[in-house]
C-alpha cells in the first residue's frame, strides 16, 4: 500500500498559505504517511515547475488569485497531470458553480477550513490509494496484453463487434469483447451506460448541454432518451459528493 504522497499548495495570501501548509503537514503526520509539501504563492511558479516536470498527487488552490486565477490553474494542472486531485480554497461560494464544471476532487470555503480540510485529505488519500488498484485488463487486438486505470478511460464505444477504449491520453484500445460485457467487467459505480453504444466515466464528464455529455477531452456523446433522467441524477449525486 502506497504510504507516500506529493503535494501542491498554490495561494497568494503567504500567511494563508503558511497556514494550509502547517495544518497538511499535521493531518499527515497523525495519519503516519509521509508527505511532501510544496508552498507556491504564484501559479505561475506552480505551473512552471509541472511543466519541468514537477509531478503531485494532490493541488490545492486558491481560487481568487492574479491570472492565472484557480480555476485556470486547475485546467492546466488537470491537462499536465491527469490523475492528480484537485481542493479548491475560497472565500466567494459564488465560484462553486464554476468548480462544478473542472470535476474537482472538493471544494472548501476558506471560512471552514478548520472543520473541512482535514477530512478532505483523509478522503484524498483513500482515493489515491483505491485508485491504484482500480485497473482494467484486457487483450488488445492490436497491442497485446493491456492494463488501464479506470480513472484513465474517458469513455467506451462498440463498433461491429468490438469495443473501443477512449484514454485521456488520446490513445485508443481496441478489444473484440461485447460492449454489454466490458460493462459488466468494468463493475465500478463510475461507470455508466449513456446509450446502447456508449459507456461514459463519470469522472470525466463535464457537463450535460443539449442532451449530450461533454466529456474532459471536448467529446460529446447523446445520451438516449431514456436514459437522460438517472444520468443526470448520478451525476449530481457525483457531484454532489465529491465538491
Amino acid at each position: 500500500m502506497r504510504n507516500m504522497f506529493s503535494l501542491a499548495v498554490c495561494d497568494d495570501d503567504k500567511i494563508f498559505l503558511q497556514i494550509v501548509c502547517q495544518d497538511i503537514q499535521s493531518a499527515f503526520r497523525n495519519m503516519q504517511i509521509a508527505v511532501t509539501v510544496k508552498a507556491y504563492s504564484c501559479s505561475r511558479d506552480l505551473l512552471r515547475q509541472i511543466e519541468t516536470g514537477e509531478r503531485y498527487d494532490l493541488a490545492i488552490l486558491d481560487i481568487e488569485m492574479p491570472a492565472p486565477g484557480g480555476l485556470e490553474t486547475a485546467q492546466r494542472v488537470h491537462k499536465s497531470l491527469p490523475n492528480c486531485l484537485i481542493i479548491f480554497l475560497t472565500s466567494h461560494c459564488e465560484y462553486a458553480i464554476d468548480a462544478y464544471a473542472l470535476s474537482v476532487f472538493r471544494y472548501i470555503p476558506k471560512s471552514q477550513l478548520e472543520q473541512r480540510l482535514v477530512p478532505a485529505l483523509k478522503d484524498a488519500v483513500k482515493v489515491m490509494r483505491i485508485e491504484e488498484n482500480q485497473s482494467y485488463v484486457f487483450k488488445s487486438i492490436t497491442h497485446g496484453l493491456i492494463r488501464i486505470p479506470y480513472k484513465e478511460i474517458v469513455y467506451v464505444n462498440k463498433a461491429n463487434r468490438n469495443s473501443y477504449f477512449h484514454l485521456l491520453s488520446n490513445l485508443v484500445y481496441a478489444q473484440r469483447k461485447p460492449l454489454k460485457l466490458v460493462y459488466e467487467e468494468l463493475s465500478a459505480e463510475n461507470f455508466l451506460f449513456i446509450d446502447r453504444g456508449y459507456i461514459v466515466n463519470i469522472l470525466h464528464i463535464m457537463r450535460i448541454e443539449n442532451g449530450c455529455a461533454v466529456c474532459r477531452d471536448g467529446t460529446q456523446i447523446k445520451i438516449s432518451r431514456p436514459n437522460l433522467p438517472s444520468v443526470q441524477e448520478r451525476l449530481c449525486k457525483y457531484w454532489g459528493a465529491n465538491l
